[in-house]
């Protein structure tokens, strides 16, 4: 499992547009000075070079002179601007860089070696002369003077300098940070989820430290959560969070930039003990540097500073001490880690108040600028202690992503210009929509990674975060299409949630069609994609399908006039490729490809079908029922109430069936209804006589144990009502409505509501509902839903419906004894809620329907059709024709609206 869901890359490629780039502006930059010197070539392609060199005449053996050299520092034109490149003065200018203090070049071409041969101990020559030069380069490298430039080192450290690279990098800066400051909070807020997600895989978090960092990432409530930046004496980190909590000792520290960047620990205690630890080690003490400002590294006249503090640390229990010309006054001695970190938190390491995130990203914007102006040093002033370069300011904006994005991680561990540059173009383009394979979960970086713990070196993936949208929702395309509202739920929203990106995205089509698969995106949208066969090789892109043509037009080309299709060369082939010639399909070919893609619709449809149908006006008779022994309230009572007077006002009987699970419970419902709900029939649900013939019934064991639900551990009420509702409209008939949806009330210009005026009617056998609707968190996507049905007494189909959730019961007799929490786990709950659907909700309505009424089940896949990508819909379907069959057969949107508690998720 990822720790992030292959397609929300997307989102952290997002916060990389306008990314500053320091190598493309250098090389632009470079180029265009270049060309005013008269040098054509790349500045990629063109070293400034430090030589030691030393001419050896003929003689003592050698038939010949010649010029030997030790290259001391070698980079191309951009590297050396990046990193502020000055050179070593020649003998003669005590290291300062004034005059021609580059030296003489040499006059032949160069010898090089490893190191130049010693001098006898009589000679009074100098050992080697120093030149820093500007050279194309050849292959095999070749240092001559037919190939140096016609450029001095001294002109070109002094162009360097005059070029203005640091305020144009800067405005790039200012850029990015004015067009993606949400795009990075965001980011970073989504990698540190990821970060948790991939470490409880590896099993180095344990459950109280994932439940701790889910406090942090805003998906538990925060409670007692204590957040501050860690310190070490004085010195804040810029990126590292110190994670507590007062009701329990334990610690959590995140590190970004490396692989596993959570450190839980027992205590405060052990935390700083670990932190000493690793400031042992040189290179891991330098890497715990770039984690705090540059300014905080090196010492003043009269304080240490943090690289000092660093150095004591590693050293304790033992003392450090100053070098006798170490310069200034301060002094050094004990750095003892209980003390040193987290120093005086109170004034150094306050708690974070507000957004987090919005804290971080602030925190990354500032160190930008102040390592960027760190920059800006004359040939007499580098202050090598802090001294950096431009790659290693973006690379640090890069860090809490590398985990994410693994073309990051190798500038990390390598650094470089080039690895920079094609890292980070790899990271921002990416290589396609979808990657075939597994990718990047382990990937290992970084000097700070957590272990796995003693006894959880194995996947928990039932504790991995990854969300699921919840509440019923008309597909948005249906209305778009037909051109009017359709539905009686409502669309859903664009959400560009940080929960959301770890959803995975739904695949409803067959392994039948391996290169094209239906996907169900965040908004609920469907989409197919594809695998198309190029000259550049296979690709994945978002398509559409041509029903004509039983082919497949790319997204980005439906624009056009006449846009290329894609079509399957071979039924084998695992991806399309593109059609020389117009494809007349036949009914036959499409209905293949459509069932292949998830979409069971019968062509050619056949609308006369519906109008041979006998249908009979259903009772003027609404039922709801209220179970348990919770007291009505909020938007159920409210409901409630709305429902009774709209009832009365559209000529219906309403009546409301009150469970007295708990007779206390009953008779303060029972009060409240007389108040709220004047005219509603209020009946005991117990008493009733379909009640009581539902008790000797095969169904009614699964009711018991749904409301009992092992001692309240896997009690859901919802389920309860699904299995109850199909007696009650077998033995009533009429309309069903679920405590919480509400009948439409009149609006501008009607004296009535709906449902005083549009005639319900049904088949013997036939049901009524709303248009299908899609529900991310039980897996049902352009299905019909169970909350509000229309029959006619004594239906068959009630009874098959029933028989079928009892058979399904009787595969899952323990499903009752227990139920995940939503929130702790998001993924057994899924699962769970899914199972739900199958067992009494809308999944096994659905499957009845299918298999009963196939005239109802092919109005849903025409829906299904219509919320999906076709290139050519409209030429496909008489819109007018389904829409008016819609309303007939599928009505109970121009009267009611479905409601929005979900209890079935909490009963």
């Amino acid at each position: 499992m990822r720790p992030i869901p292959h397609h929300s890359l997307a989102r952290i490629r997002q916060a990389l547009q306008d990314f500053p780039r320091p190598d493309l502006l250098a090389q632009q930059t470079l180029s265009e000075w270049l060309t005013s010197k008269g040098v054509a070539q790349s500045p990629l392609l063109n070293d400034v070079v430090t030589f030691h060199y030393r001419i050896e005449p003929a003689g003592e053996g050698r038939s010949q002179g010649s010029t030997k050299a030790v290259i001391t520092q070698k980079m191309n034109l951009v590297e050396a601007l990046l990193a502020n490149w000055q050179g070593e003065p020649a003998a003669g200018y005590d290291g300062f860089h004034y005059g021609d203090w580059a030296g003489l070049p040499p006059q032949d071409p160069l010898t090089i070696v490893e190191r130049l041969a010693p001098l006898s101990p009589l000679s009074n020559a100098s050992p080697y002369q120093v030149f820093n030069g500007l050279y194309k380069r050849t292959e095999p490298p070749r240092y001559a003077p037919d190939t140096r430039l016609p450029i001095r080192a001294e002109d070109f450290q002094a162009a360097n300098w005059r070029l203005n690279f640091h305020t144009l990098f800067k405005q790039q800066l200012d850029n990015y940070w004015a067009q993606h400051n949400d795009d990075y909070r965001q980011a970073i807020h989504l990698a540190l989820i990821a970060a948790c997600n991939r470490q409880v895989i590896e099993g180095s978090l344990s459950e109280p430290q994932r439940q701790l960092v889910w406090r942090v990432c805003g998906l538990l409530p925060q409670g007692d959560l204590s957040i501050s930046m860690l310190n070490v004496y004085g010195y804040t980190a810029t990126d590292i969070l110190y994670i507590k909590q007062t009701s329990d000792p334990g610690v959590v520290l995140y590190i970004p930039g490396n692989a596993s960047p959570l450190h839980a620990f027992t205590d405060a205690s052990a935390m700083k003990d670990w932190f000493a630890e690793q400031c042992k080690v040189p290179n891991k003490r330098n890497a715990m540097l770039v984690h705090f400002a540059r300014a905080d590294w090196p010492d003043g006249l009269d304080f240490s500073g943090l690289r000092t503090a660093l150095i004591g640390l590693g050293l304790y229990p033992a003392a450090h001490h100053f070098n006798p010309q170490h310069p200034g006054f301060a002094t050094s001695g004990h750095w003892d880690p209980q003390e040193i970190i987290d120093y005086r938190p109170d004034t150094y390491s306050p708690p974070i108040i507000g957004d987090l995130f919005e804290h971080l990203s602030l925190q990354r914007k500032r160190r930008t600028y102040a390592d960027t102006d760190s920059l800006i040093t004359s040939n007499h002033d580098i202050d090598k202690s802090r001294w950096g370069n431009y790659l290693s300011v973006a690379t640090a904006l890069l860090a809490p992503f590398a985990l994410l994005l693994p073309e990051l991680a190798p500038l990390l561990v390598i650094g470089g210009l080039s690895q920079f540059t094609l890292g980070l173009d790899q990271a921002i383009n990416g290589k396609s929509l979808e990657s075939r394979s597994a990718g990047v979960a382990d990937q290992t970086f970084g000097l700070f990674n957590a272990l796995p713990l003693a006894g959880q070196g194995f996947a928990r993936e039932a504790s991995v975060f990854r969300c699921s949208r919840p509440g019923f929702f008309t597909p948005s395309r249906l209305s778009n299409v037909l051109g009017m509202p359709v539905g009686a739920a409502p669309i859903a929203q664009a959400s560009d949630s940080v929960e959301l990106a770890f959803r995975e995205q739904a695949t409803l089509s067959s392994d039948s069609l391996a290169a094209v698969v239906t996907r169900v995106d965040e908004n609920l949208e469907h989409r197919f994609m594809a695998w198309l066969q190029t000259p550049e090789g296979v690709v994945s892109e978002w398509v559409e399908y041509e029903f004509a043509s039983d082919s497949f037009v790319r997204s980005r080309d439906t624009h056009m006039i006449v846009p290329p299709r894609w079509r399957l060369a071979n039924t084998s082939d695992t991806s399309l490729t593109l059609s020389r010639r117009r494809f007349n399909a036949t009914d036959e070919q499409r209905n293949t490809t459509l069932r292949a893609l998830g979409i069971d619709v019968e062509m050619p449809i056949d609308y006369a079908l519906y109008g041979q149908l006998v249908r009979t006006p259903i009772p003027r008779l609404i039922s709801s029922v209220w179970v348990g022994d919770s007291v009505l309230q909020g938007e159920f009572l409210e409901a409630l109430a709305h429902n009774t007077r709209i009832a009365r006002l559209s000529g219906y009987r309403y009546q409301i069936l009150l469970s007295q699970q708990d007779p206390l419970v009953f008779e303060r419902n029972m009060r409240l209804l007389r108040t709220r709900a004047e005219g509603a029939q209020l009946l005991p649900l117990e008493t009733q006589g379909f009640f009581q013939a539902f008790t000797q019934s095969a169904y009614y064991p699964q009711y018991q144990a749904a409301i009992a639900g092992n001692g309240g551990l896997g009690r859901n009420l919802a389920s309860a009502c699904d299995i109850l509702r199909y007696r009650l409209l077998k033995h009533y008939g009429g309309l069903y409505l679920d405590a919480d949806d509400r009948l439409l009330d009149t609006t501008r210009g009607e004296l009535n509501p709906p449902l005083a005026t549009v005639m319900l009617q049904a088949t013997d056998d036939g049901l009524l509902f709303s248009p299908p609707v899609s529900n991310d968190q039980l897996g049902m996507y352009v299905k019909f839903n169970n909350s509000m049905i229309g029959s006619l007494p004594g239906n068959p189909t009630l009874d098959a419906v029933s028989d079928e959730i009892l058979r399904r019961y009787g595969m899952e007799p323990e499903f009752y004894n227990s139920r995940p929490d939503p929130r702790l786990a998001p993924l057994p709950f899924q699962a769970y809620a899914r199972r739900l659907s199958l067992l009494t909700g809308p999944g096994v309505l659905n499957a009845v329907v299918d298999q009963r009424l196939p005239l109802l089940k092919q109005l849903r896949e025409i829906c299904h059709l219509l919320v999906s990508p076709v290139y050519d819909i409209h030429a496909t379907l008489n819109f007018d024709m389904f829409h008016a069959v819609l309303q007939q057969h599928v009505p109970l949107d121009r009267v009611a609206r479905m409601g929005h508690e979900h209890s079935w998720a909490y009963t």
